[in-house]
């Protein structure tokens, strides 16, 4: 012991200083450590799973992006395939309305043909019929110069049979 008092070392004092350092250790460790150890622990353990939220959402959101990505290609073909089939409806359609078209054109054509052929023989029987009153007339005045009553009234009945005949 002499040595520490030598050294300017108060043995006694030294021991009241360690057992006061030990006294106030145990305290501190007792009151103040486990409590910042533990405020310390819950922090890092809200870091990682701060991290761990983060890593997550940005799995989502590639994942996200990727659903994303997938769902435009599909909406693009999908459209595309719409299109198509717009188009060749479109054709089949027009292909029809034209069909009917000339079927219409074709009906009225032919409709008309027939009204025309009607009407043709109508006005050939109104002309046959007048060219017929025409001949009789004709006849008549220039068989009363050359026929006498009762020849004049054969000829013309046998003209008028044949005329009828041949309008027939």
């Amino acid at each position: 012991m002499e040595i520490l008092g030598k050294f300017g070392i108060n043995p006694v004092l030294l021991i009241a200083q360690i057992v006061n350092f030990l006294i106030i250790l145990f305290i501190f460790k007792k009151f103040a450590l486990k409590p910042i150890m533990q405020v310390l622990k819950n922090r890092e353990k809200t870091i990682k799973e701060g991290l761990q939220q983060a890593e997550d959402a940005r799995k989502l959101l590639g994942e996200a992006s990727e659903k994303e990505r997938e769902l435009l290609r599909n909406a693009q073909s999908e459209a595309k395939l719409l299109l198509e089939d717009a188009k060749k409806h479109r054709t089949e359609v027009l292909h029809d309305v034209e069909m009917r078209t000339k079927e219409q054109a074709e009906k009225i054509l032919k409709e008309a043909k027939e009204q025309i052929v009607i009407e043709t023989k109508a006005a050939e029987k109104r002309l046959s019929g007048h060219i017929s009153q025409l001949a009789i007339e004709l006849l008549e005045k220039s068989s009363q110069e050359l026929f006498s009553g009762k020849e004049q009234t054969l000829v013309i009945d046998r003209a008028l049979r044949t005329l009828k005949k041949k309008a027939d």
